[in-house]
């Protein structure tokens, strides 16, 4: 009954991992996708930056912090998703890189408001209109980089809440 028991169990964890593998080689361009999604958002946020000098230098000055803060986000989700599935699945997910993750995006959501406010004091119709469609892009991007870090969180691990005790 225990060789049964012990075999079962050891199938069980072999296919685990096969499946948090599988996981983690779908999701391995992430961060790529978020450097590039912010890149493109970086260039139409200049362009408004040159056609309106009311909000033109704040304008830029997000464009330019966005454009810093995507290349630590495209590194901490590389660092992330490269994480072993037996280690992730041991000892949890990359905490620190997550916490930093979550910072990042605490920033990126202050660019959000500092675009809004841009937004209330120009003039232009064309370019409110541009500047709603890219503040409704960079949320977009931002949802998307804290759903990636809730599922890396989310993960099952045997001994995360060790991992965790452990790191604080």
């Amino acid at each position: 009954m225990n060789k049964k028991i012990m075999y079962a169990l050891s199938l069980l964890a072999m296919f685990s991992l096969a499946l948090l593998a599988h996981a983690e080689n779908a999701t391995s361009s992430l961060g790529e996708q978020h450097r590039s999604r912010v890149s493109n958002f970086v260039q139409e946020l200049e362009k408004v930056a040159d056609r309106d000098r009311k909000i033109g230098e704040e304008v830029k000055a997000v464009a330019q912090e966005e454009k810093e803060i995507s290349e630590k986000v495209k590194e901490k989700m590389e660092n992330i998703e490269k994480r072993g599935a037996l280690r992730t699945f041991l000892i949890g997910s990359d905490y620190k890189n997550l916490g930093a993750l979550r910072s990042d995006l605490v920033t990126s959501r202050n660019h959000i408001e500092r675009l809004n406010k841009a937004l209330e004091r120009t003039d232009s119709s064309s370019i409110k209109t541009v500047l709603e469609t890219q503040i409704k892009d960079l949320t977009d991007i931002q949802t998307k980089a804290e759903d990636f870090a809730k599922s890396m969180e989310g993960k099952f691990s045997l001994f995360g809440w060790l991992s965790r005790m452990l790191s604080k």
